[in-house]
This record gives C-alpha cells, sequence and structure tokens, in this order.
C-alpha cells in the first residue's frame, strides 16, 4: 500500500512505519489498533496507539493514548495526536499547528517502530 499524510503536511513517513501500517491496512480505510495487553495504570507498559486509514491509503490521523490520575480516578486519554487531516498536532489537549510536533513525531515513530518490532502489541483492525 502507497500511504501518505492527508492534509498540508508533507512529513516522511519511514519505511518502517509504512511496513507496519501495511501489514495490517486494508482496502476502503480502517482504524489500526496497537494495544499492549499489560499496559495498566499501575505496571505501566506502552502506550496505546491508533492509526486511522482513509480510503485512498492516507493516514488521517495518529493518535498514542495514556493513562492520567491517580488510582481509583484514573482514566485513558489523548496524549499525542497528530492529526493531518485538520492540520492540528495535540500534546495532553492543548492544540498547536501541526508543524509544532514535527520533531515530536519523528521520536515517536521511531519509538512506536522498536516496540512494534519488540512484539509487545497486539493489534485490531476495524474496517471504515
Amino acid at each position: 500500500m502507497n500511504l501518505n499524510l492527508v492534509g498540508r503536511s508533507s512529513w516522511p513517513i519511514s519505511a518502517r512505519l509504512q511496513d507496519i501500517i501495511s501489514a495490517h491496512a486494508i482496502p476502503g480505510g480502517c482504524v489500526i489498533s496497537f494495544r499492549d495487553p499489560d499496559y495498566s495504570p499501575i505496571t505501566g507498559g506502552y502506550h496505546p496507539v491508533e492509526i486511522m486509514i482513509n480510503q485512498h491509503g492516507g493516514i488521517r490521523y495518529i493518535t498514542d493514548f495514556s493513562f492520567v490520575g491517580r488510582p481509583p480516578y484514573v482514566e485513558l486519554v489523548k496524549e499525542l495526536d497528530f492529526d493531518f487531516y485538520c492540520g492540528r498536532f495535540s500534546q495532553m489537549s492543548r492544540d498547536y499547528p501541526i508543524d509544532v510536533g514535527r520533531e515530536l513525531y519523528s521520536i515517536w515513530s521511531s519509538n512506536f517502530c522498536q516496540y512494534y518490532q519488540s512484539g509487545v502489541y497486539q493489534v485490531s483492525v476495524e474496517e471504515l
């Protein structure tokens, strides 16, 4: 699958990330969810990640979630959200223009690919 970023961004997509997404994406668009079954607010683990691919093979958004709060008042929230379609980057609910997140995207992408290759995620795909 030939992937691209939807919207105004021309950021590069690493070959490793393209391979990971292409291995799970389905024609017609989908949301790919990467979950560490051991991730919890008590013991930590690897953050859940969602990647939406539109019907044209474009990456619409990449969202990294994390737990916030102290037990028993813990909730799973968006920690990082790269919304290429809307041209917005958010970190812990603070919105910025997408270009502000470029360097963090590069670091996130490298880390995510390493975690994926370590086999920590269970992957599910939801058709659009």
